[in-house]
């Protein structure tokens, strides 16, 4: 019989894709069952939104995503948590003339209509309501309100949450969110975003509306032996044999048991014929590296002059004393830019520092600040 499923997604993996984060699963259940906000802590590609959906998926919890992505203005954070909220209103209440009526009365400051299928909750400029942040805050409070009355825990992902920080409203905004989250009942909210550092300020800073309003969960890399029992369990599937474990402790060093890569590097190897070989890993990582050639160049060319110098000697050297004399000889750079630098490739999670060490890859060292993305380093080097 042929294997169908997609075992390594670019996506978002759902169903029997996703795998592991057992322990962030557990933390997450537990919060939507207890109604207690989470903000998640990752960079980009690590499986932030994988890890919700399948989360949502198990908890059988009605489940709506907000994405904030390049949303800067207080008109299309409106819109689009307006999209969000209609889309929980729907899947909690049966699309119908006799319940639009219902809807209708706890939404009444908005145009209720719906098809087929679902609720449409818009603005309506009859309703006396004319600020953004007005306008988010009766949504949200109405859809909480109704929640609580159909007695249905609801789970709101508000993705890319740190791009609100530039909209003019964004404190009120933020405010209006917080009033009706720390009130709710059985409405469950969940932030994430792709830069932590401005994600996190939000949540830690106590001069901002959200403090300490959220749990965090925090997404480090899987464990290589999660990896090894899941691609020989694969390779099974593909070729009926195992592979050799040296094949597979190259595809985890090659790719630092970064998740987005390891299926980036696996996809590719699993489309050939043949089992791969340590030379098949290296050619499809080259192949790899082709694929994504400009967007690496792109991304290496938004930092400064000494910001690309210092991430070309991580890449080279890693190190757990990057103001050591011999990192900072190294680097050519002077340890004051060293300091500098370092700080803002963490923050621009550009770098990162390993907090845990796995036992089968002793390469990736306990301490040691690294470029957090495998392919820009292998680009770094390529051409260092």
């Amino acid at each position: 019989m042929t294997d169908t499923l997609d075992h390594f997604p670019l996506n978002i993996a759902t169903g029997d894709q996703f795998r592991n984060r057992s322990d962030e699963k557990a933390l997450l259940n537990r919060n939507i069952g207890l109604v207690r906000h989470t903000v998640l802590l990752a960079p980009r590609r690590y499986g932030k939104s994988s890890l919700v959906y399948k989360v949502a998926e198990e908890s059988k919890a009605p489940f709506a995503v907000v994405d904030l992505f390049l949303a800067h203005d207080d008109q299309t954070i409106t819109k689009r948590i307006l999209v969000g909220v209609s889309t929980l209103v729907s899947k909690i209440t049966p699309a119908s003339s006799k319940a639009l009526n219902s809807i209708q009365k706890y939404f009444t400051n908005f145009k209720v209509s719906f098809s087929a299928h679902d609720f449409q909750i818009a603005l309506t400029h009859e309703s006396g309501v004319t600020h953004s942040v007005d306008h988010i805050f009766d949504a949200l409070k109405n859809l909480s309100q109704l929640a609580t009355v159909k007695k249905q825990k609801i789970i709101l992902f508000i993705d890319e949450f740190q791009d609100i920080a530039q909209a003019e409203s964004a404190k009120s905004i933020q405010g209006a969110i917080r009033h009706v989250a720390q009130s709710a009942t059985h409405l469950v909210f969940i932030f994430s975003g792709s830069t932590r550092h401005l994600l996190l300020e939000l949540f830690n800073d106590s001069k901002k509306p959200l403090y300490k309003l959220c749990d965090k969960i925090i997404i480090e890399r899987i464990s290589a032996d999660h990896y090894m029992s899941y691609l020989q369990k694969t390779a099974k599937k593909r070729w009926g044999n195992t592979i050799a474990e040296e094949v597979i402790l190259r595809i985890l060093t090659i790719t630092e048991l970064h998740p987005f890569y390891i299926n980036m590097l696996c996809n590719e190897l699993w489309k050939n014929e043949k089992m791969p070989t340590l030379n098949a890993v290296s050619i499809a990582w080259q192949t790899c590296y082709e694929q994504e050639e400009r967007w690496t160049v792109a991304e290496i060319e938004k930092l400064t002059t000494n910001q690309q110098t210092l991430l070309k000697s991580l890449a080279l050297q890693s190190t757990s004393e990057p103001m050591g004399q011999e990192f900072v000889t190294a680097s050519g750079l002077s340890i004051a830019s060293v300091r500098t630098g370092i700080k803002a490739l963490v923050e621009k999670d550009m770098a990162y520092q390993i907090k845990k060490e796995d036992a089968l890859l002793p390469s990736l060292k306990s301490g040691d600040y690294r470029v957090l993305d495998p392919l820009i380093a292998y680009a770094l080097r390529k051409y260092s």
